[in-house]
């Protein structure tokens, strides 16, 4: 199918809202409301079927979720035009409660696949700031509408509710913390958990602004509200880039931004701050309260934010040393096999990923002749060489001696390739320089592509690239690798 552009979902949403907004409690608004979900639901289910790899799933909960959201708003108009008006609870809230868990699996596995299990921190925090919410939400939403009342299905239901938008403001925090771009498909998704949250909000406060209209009048009033939260979900599933949200990356160091302190000092700062100000009266015991408790945050979390930048600092280097070769700064073997093994169980490119093998011709004969600095002065040039052929995502590692690899991930031609390749051949056309003298190597080069196997994997995509080097070196006859100035 012709590709549908993620702004579409949000157009139509906002188009069927506007008459809910406007005309609250109106058939004309409802009915509105009504097509433009099954319409944007509709544009979810078609573009997950063109979505390739794992991040179907993820998506096809989001969708699910949705559908059943439709589905009881569809069960709730049917019972209401064969029984009458439903009461507080009706068989719809089953399904409106079933749809948060469901969502919000599905935001956690894309997450999961992108982050290759670096989540840890991310939950951690996530729930330090959502076990605030959830009090709050106790404290204020829950215990209120619960005094004086019996156990009942709509007491019941009335606390689930808010537990599910705890849920969702849990998987906010994960998404904005989680390791990973933060555009394109995640601002949809970020977009949509925050409309949603503001709209169950206001939703609840509808009965203390308009105290004339009926409940349900005042529902309907932010339908579209709830619709645009909803469809932003689905510009997420047709964003061009959804795919590449759930695509592993190799692991980068990550460092502890500011704001989430921030967030876990108000975590840490909230719940002894509404406590202290029940149990103290007077205005300047309050006062003290409050600075007392921000100062002790404020203490403990520098400090912790000490200790962590050190060991992020201890962790880079620890990091560095184990992906890179400690001479040139290259990637290493065991660091070429994971983003090589990332590329391939990646999504499909139209020509790649595409390895070249390089081998010096002549480094031995300089070895020899000047001894292992003159060798690492040219292995060193020759690394800064490579690097400045390098684009943004190209790979360049060193596996040993004088052999390198460049992965390329995006070529689009096989003439892209071996323009490539015939510039990486011709890094050594120019002499290195060293205490005077212009020491002379030239360079072998093997190409490999992912295509040209059935089943490509990190070993045979090594093994093919280094053999085609060898039968391009097995004609090349090199000099004596020196000559003077």
């Amino acid at each position: 199918m012709r590709r549908v552009p993620a702004w579409l979902a949000p157009a139509v949403a906002v188009a069927c809202g506007l008459p809910a907004a406007f005309r609250p409690g109106s058939a004309f608004g409802h009915i509105s409301y009504l097509v433009g979900f099954s319409l944007v639901v509709g544009l979810g289910w078609a573009r997950l079927r063109t979505i390739p790899g794992p991040a179907r799933t993820g998506y096809g909960l989001i969708v699910g979720a949705l559908t059943i959201w439709l589905v009881g708003d569809l069960l709730y108009d049917l019972l209401t035009l064969l029984l009458g008006p439903r009461g507080d609870v009706s068989p719809s809230d089953a399904l409106w409660i079933g749809g948060y868990p469901l969502l919000a699996v599905g935001l956690i596995h894309l997450v999961r696949l992108r982050t290759s299990g670096r989540l840890r921190e991310a939950i951690l925090d996530a729930l330090a700031m959502s076990t605030v919410m959830a009090w709050l939400c106790w404290q204020f939403l829950i215990l209120p509408a619960a005094v004086d009342q019996r156990l009942t299905l709509a007491s019941l239901f009335g606390a689930i509710y808010p537990l599910g938008d705890v849920v969702l403001f849990a998987v906010v925090l994960i998404l904005v913390m989680a390791p990973g771009p933060k555009s394109g498909p995640t601002v949809y998704l970020v977009g949509a958990l925050t409309v949603t949250l503001v709209g169950d909000v206001l939703i609840s406060m509808l009965p203390v602004v308009f105290e004339g209209l009926s409940r349900a009048v005042q529902a309907d009033r932010l339908d579209g509200v709830l619709l645009v939260a909803n469809s932003l979900f689905v510009g997420a599933v047709l964003h061009p880039g959804a795919a590449g949200l759930a695509e592993a990356r190799a692991p980068s160091a990550q460092r502890l931004h500011p704001a989430r302190v921030l967030f876990l000092g108000i975590a840490l700062a909230a719940m002894p701050l509404f406590d202290g100000f029940n149990s103290f009266t007077t205005t300047i015991s309050r006062i003290s309260l409050c600075v007392s408790i921000v100062m002790l945050t404020s203490l403990v979390l520098v400090r912790f934010l000490f200790v962590v930048r050190e060991q992020e600092a201890s962790r880079a280097a620890l990091a560095h040393q184990a992906h890179h070769d400690q001479l040139t700064g290259l990637a290493n073997r065991q660091s070429l096999r994971t983003v090589l093994d990332l590329a391939l169980t990646g999504p499909s490119r139209a020509y790649g990923p595409v390895l070249f093998y390089l081998d010096l011709n002549g480094f031995k004969q300089i070895n020899d002749r000047y001894g292992h600095a003159a060798g690492d002065a040219v292995l060193m040039e020759m690394a800064s060489r490579l690097q400045s052929e390098l684009r943004v995502g190209d790979v360049a590692a060193r596996l040993g001696g004088d052999e390198f690899v460049v992965l390329v991930e995006c070529l689009e031609t096989q003439a892209e390739a071996e323009a490539l390749g015939l510039r990486l051949k011709n890094l050594g056309a120019d002499p290195v320089p060293w205490k005077g003298e212009l020491l002379t190597v030239g360079a072998s080069v093997g190409v490999s592509t992912a295509g040209d196997f059935e089943a490509p994997d990190v070993d045979s995509m090594l093994a093919a690239a280094d053999a085609d080097m060898y039968r391009h070196k097995s004609g090349v006859t090199m000099p004596v690798g020196v000559s003077s100035r």
